[in-house]
């Protein structure tokens, strides 16, 4: 579960042990293949410069990059994913959501030498199933957690899926209009923030709010929640918001700063009368 400066909480699905060893399936066979590939450029070298002390160097610290370098630079700079955890829709993040930070990604693959012991991950397995958070020491070290990404929706589906309303001008239509004043006092504030941070959120982080606001969804937009999903009535509800005229009198507000958040970080609203998730 995560708190937002919002005061509102979501959660996310913690990777299992199953799918985080089927990703390392994946990434133990790439490494492998790497230092093959590193082993035979390194001798090529040596009889190009016919020098073995050359070839020796080289490939001992390649065998050092691939070997300790795989993970820390793969999550470092592919928001917390590795080849395998993206075959199977992982993601490392930290605690509170947010993307993973370099000295994290570093952290947690240092001490993946101890959650190695005594043969393929046992102490990590351990640990795993110890702490009831789906977490091994690097993880508890490093202040990281594995979560199992959804399926991102694409710019297309939400337009096809919002036609019916889409082809208004950019103007609120009196039937629109009305949806917005439907809207209780929290639930509104919610979606004019929403509008306001879109920008800044990924398409899986947009869906995993739209998710936890499903039943208000559906109270205001049944047909398009049915049809197109939570994301699409979401984003319908923020274009709305945004086109909705200002008060007469009210001074135009200015233009909102940059949030104080990373790009790729989560912030979850959750309505208070919303369950939670099935």
């Amino acid at each position: 579960m995560v708190a937002t400066p919002e005061l509102v909480t979501f959660d996310y699905q913690l990777a299992g042990p199953g799918s985080r060893f089927l990703a390392q399936v994946i990434d133990f066979p790439i490494q492998i293949v790497l230092l093959v590939i590193a082993i035979f450029g390194s001798v090529a070298l040596g009889q190009l410069v016919q020098d073995a002390n050359v070839a020796i160097a080289v490939v001992v610290l390649l065998i050092l990059i691939i070997v300790w370098g795989y993970y820390p630079i793969s999550e470092s700079v592919w928001s917390g994913k590795t080849l395998g955890k993206f075959a199977f829709g992982l993601r490392v993040v930290g605690d509170q959501g947010e993307p993973i930070r370099v000295s994290q990604a570093v952290i947690r693959n240092l001490v993946r030498l101890v959650d190695f012991l005594p043969f393929f991950y046992g102490v990590g397995i351990i640990s795993l199933f110890w702490n009831g958070r789906g977490k091994r020491l690097g993880d508890l070290a490093a202040g990281t957690v594995v979560v199992r990404e959804r399926s991102p929706v694409r710019l297309g589906q939400l337009v096809s899926a919002a036609s019916p309303l889409a082809g208004l001008p950019n103007r609120l239509a009196p039937t629109e209009s009305a949806l917005l004043r439907q809207l209780d006092p929290e639930f509104k504030r919610f979606v004019v923030a929403y509008a306001g941070r879109r920008p800044w959120l990924d398409p899986w982080r947009r869906q995993v709010l739209a998710a936890r606001v499903e039943p208000n969804l559906r109270r205001v937009l049944p047909d398009l929640v049915a049809t197109a999903g939570p994301t699409a009535a979401l984003d319908r509800l923020a274009d709305l918001a945004a086109e909705e005229p200002p008060p007469p009198g009210a001074s135009a507000p200015p233009p909102p700063p940059a949030p104080p958040i990373a790009e790729n970080s989560t912030h979850v609203p959750q309505h208070q009368d919303t369950p939670p998730a099935g």
